[in-house]
Formats: structure tokens, sequence, C-alpha cells
């Protein structure tokens, strides 16, 4: 049986025409099976939860987009951030309860601190029993389970959620690209495949939003003919800011500065917003009215008690010193 030729062989002798071998090599772009880059699903993944709930709440009710929208944001902010706004305001009163073990911790930290660093001076001991202070803080906070890093649980938290709810309506209204869209090309790392998942998403658009706005924003896909909504949330915003630290006490330096950044950044938001489509908007303002509305009833419900600590009943004589307990 004569030997069979080997394919390099054969290639040399019949030699394969250059456009039947371009056009065997180009694979269409659905087809890319080996690419490196894996294809991004991201979007999908993370969007897919909120529209069915956008889309439920819709086909339930039965009610219009324009009242179907806020009351999906009293319903993600009840069911979803409202437990871990109760959660943290536990975890506040406890700290505030605890406010009188730290303070009667203070003077032995002062008293050590003038020991190890009296003879730096005063500036140095007092940065040395600052230190102190802080570390037992740590300590006291997390011997009750209060640690001071479950205070940020709910902005920390909060924040994926809205801009998932947020990004989902951007698709629904038929807007151009958002945030999640701008990670999800980092994450996939091809443009081409991101382009097809975006036409893949262009399904999700809601023609009935154009249909079933209200009052001056009759079409929810598109911005604001008036102009109403973005200051309305600006002014929204602004109330925030004009609440916030109103606790009777002299604000500190950061606080002041941060109340400042966010009233610049309340008075931006209008003009900024302006050619958001209605439907997020509405979502926003809601969401934020609704969030008011939660912080409100917490501080009726739930409120901070500050416990001061003990006041001495009379001083004690000791030679000739007078000292209270």
């Amino acid at each position: 049986m004569p030997p069979r030729p080997n394919s390099r062989a054969l290639l040399a002798r019949n030699p394969v025409p250059n456009h039947l071998l371009r056009a065997f090599l180009q694979l269409p772009p659905s087809c890319r099976a080996f690419h490196a880059s894996p294809r991004p699903q991201f979007l999908e993944t993370v969007i897919s939860p909120a529209h069915a709930l956008f889309e439920g709440i819709h086909s339930v009710t039965g009610l219009p987009w324009a009242f179907a929208i806020p009351l999906t944001a009293l319903t993600v902010r009840t069911i979803l951030v409202l437990p871990l706004t109760i959660y943290t305001r536990r975890i506040l009163q406890k700290q505030a309860e605890l406010a009188p073990v730290v303070q009667a911790w203070i003077p032995r930290l002062q008293k050590e601190a003038r020991t190890e660093a009296g003879h730096m001076g005063p500036v140095a001991a007092q940065a040395v029993m600052l230190k102190k202070i802080r570390r037992k803080t740590i300590e006291v906070y997390g011997r009750w389970g209060c640690q001071r890093y479950k205070n940020y649980l709910v902005p920390l938290l909060q924040l994926p959620i809205f801009l998932t709810a947020m990004e989902c309506l951007r698709m629904m209204s038929g807007y151009n690209s958002g945030l999640l869209s701008i990670i999800a090309t980092s994450l996939g790392g091809d443009a081409v495949a991101l382009v097809d998942v975006e036409k893949g998403l262009t399904s999700w658009f809601t023609p009935s939003l154009a249909t079933e706005g209200d009052l001056w924003f009759p079409d929810l896909t598109k911005p604001d003919p008036e102009l109403r909504l973005p200051f309305i949330f600006s002014g929204v915003m602004l109330l925030d800011v004009m609440f916030w630290n109103r606790k009777g006490h002299t604000p500190s330096k950061w606080s002041t500065r941060g109340r400042r950044t966010l009233g610049i950044m309340a008075l931006a938001a209008g003009p900024l917003l302006l050619n958001l489509p209605s439907s997020m908007l509405l979502y926003w303002i809601s969401s934020s009215i609704f969030a008011k509305g939660q912080a409100f009833l917490l501080n009726k419900l739930m409120p901070l008690k500050i416990v001061a600590p003990c006041k001495p009943k009379k001083p004690l004589r000791i030679g000739t010193a007078m000292t209270k307990f």
C-alpha cells in the first residue's frame, strides 16, 4: 500500500488560491469562539431583575408608567433599602448609648498621654490622647458589635441598587450609553462584542413609555419639555442640604465643607440633567422623596437619644481638696 501523502506536501503541489484562503480564514463576528476576551454579559445579568420588577409592577397594577415608576421606587426602598436603614439606625443608637462609656475612659487616657508624651509638649500630648481615644472607641464599639464601618452600609449597598434601576430605565427609554455600559466595556474588553450586547438590549425598549406620561411630561422617553423635572430634583437636593446636620450643635469644619459641596452639587444638578429622559428623573425624584419620608419616620419611631454622662450629686471632701463623684 503506497504511503499516504503528507498534507503539507499536497499543499505545496496544489496551492490554494489566495482569495479562497482569505475567505476560509475570515470568520463572521458572531463566530469568535477562540477570542481571548469573554463576551460581556454584565449588563444582561445586572439589568434583568430590575427590568422584570418594572414590567411586573406595571402589568400587575395596570397603572400608567407615570405612576408605576414611583411605585417601583417605593417598592425598592421598602423591600431592599429600609431593612438596611433600620439596621444602621440600631447601630447608631447603640453607639449613642455607649458614649458615656467612652467618655469615662477619657480622664485615664489623658493621664496616660501626659505620662507618655508630656515631656514633648502639649501638642504632642494632645495627639497621643486623641489617638488613644480613637483606639478605645474602636475597642468599645467592637465589643458591643456596633463598629463604625457599619454606619456606611446603607450608602454602599444603596448605590448599586440605584444605578441598576437607572440603567434599566435608560435602556427602556432608548437613551444612549449609561454608566453601567461604560463598566461593561471595561469588563468585556472588546468593543465589537459590546455592540452586539447593546443591540440585544435594545429589545428592552418600551414604546408605552412614550404615551403613558402625565401632566406636562407625556413622553417619558424624552427630556422634560418644560425643564421642570431637573430643577425639581435640584430643589429636593437643596432641601436635603438645608436640613442636614441641624441638631443644635456647632458643625465641624469638615461638616461645613461637606454641606457647601453638596449645595454646589445640588445647584448644578438641574442644568446637568436637562437632557436626561423624564422616566429617569421621575424615578430619581421619587426615590429621593421617599428616602426623606423614611428618614422622618425613623427619627420619630427610632430617635437617636444622646445619653449624657452622669452628673455628680454632691462633692466629696478629701483633705483640703474638693472631689466630685
